[in-house]
């Protein structure tokens, strides 16, 4: 079980009731009140999740504040979905991307990786993204990106942007998921991130 909270800008009874299905199960609050981004920008230590409901990811996206994306974790639930979809949800810093026809249980099991710290899209759009982005980071850049960070937050750091979970970054190391998890804070600290989305960006731009 969590604690944390899930919002929604949607207006749709469909999509309430199906953050309320959801959310129950795993012990979160849905919030549905007419401003609920009043909430969404009051600090707090519980996890915040925007569920987005997306027909044309391009031309929608494009009108979300920025600002908005720059707080908590985010969830695109989209009519249809393709690998240029996922692509630009995770440019943007997304957390995960399913289908609207998506089964209960496949959306819970993203909401569950995602509230874990870990991404959430298929293993061909991460990929695809990882080996596009990636390119040889100048000595400056790399050293701005590394600096204050351990040997070990550079370990989790290479394993997280090669698309491993936390749980499989802690097999590798032979550690805890909560040590995981604790390198990861310490590194979104470090690299001014908030997400596991932002940090991949961020180090796919070097």
């Amino acid at each position: 079980m969590y604690n944390g909270e899930l919002f929604t800008l949607s207006k749709s009874p469909k999509n309430i009731q199906l953050l309320k299905n959801i959310s129950g199960l795993l012990n979160l609050k849905v919030n549905t009140s007419i401003k609920p981004l009043t909430a969404w920008y009051n600090p707090q230590k519980e996890p915040k999740i925007l569920f987005h409901f997306f027909k044309d990811v391009h031309s929608e996206l494009g009108q979300i504040d920025p600002e908005l994306l720059s707080a908590g974790k985010h969830i695109a639930i989209c009519e249809t979905l393709s690998m240029e979809d996922e692509l630009t949800l995770i440019k943007h810093g997304f957390s995960g991307a399913t289908e609207e026809c998506s089964p209960a249980h496949a959306i819970m099991q993203m909401l569950d990786n995602v509230l874990e710290g870990n991404l959430f899209f298929s293993l061909s759009a991460l990929s695809h993204y990882i080996q596009t982005q990636q390119k040889p980071a100048k000595a400056s850049e790399q050293h701005a990106l590394f600096q204050g960070i351990t040997k070990k937050e550079k370990e989790v750091l290479s394993f997280i942007c090669k698309g491993l979970s936390n749980s499989e970054a802690a097999n590798k190391m032979n550690v805890s998921i909560n040590t995981i998890k604790m390198h990861l804070q310490n590194i979104y600290k470090k690299t001014d991130c908030k997400s596991r989305g932002q940090l991949l960006v961020k180090y796919n731009q070097l």
